[in-house]
């Protein structure tokens, strides 16, 4: 048999337990421009080998900066679009 929990709150700590919530989940929002390979997998949920592969393709864009991957976010954006066709 499952278990129920009844929560009370005030209209006031309902708006302060929203607010706080709110507010955590902006602060986890990256609003960086170009992300690195491992941003990118978080970001897409992508591996990096479905990434490499539409890199190699040609199906998604990137910049290399001596040995390190950059992939801006409206470039991620576009291919997950494309994705979805």
């Amino acid at each position: 048999m499952q278990q129920v929990v009844m929560l009370s709150f005030t209209p006031e700590q309902l708006m302060t337990l929203i607010d706080e919530r709110i507010a955590e989940a902006l602060a986890n929002q990256t609003a960086k421009g170009w992300l690195t390979e491992k941003e990118a997998q978080t970001y897409t949920g992508f591996s990096q080998f479905v990434l490499y592969n539409a890199r190699m393709d040609g199906e998604l864009k990137a910049s290399k900066c001596n040995r390190s991957i950059r992939y801006h976010r409206d470039d991620l954006d576009a291919w997950l679009i494309s994705k979805q066709k």
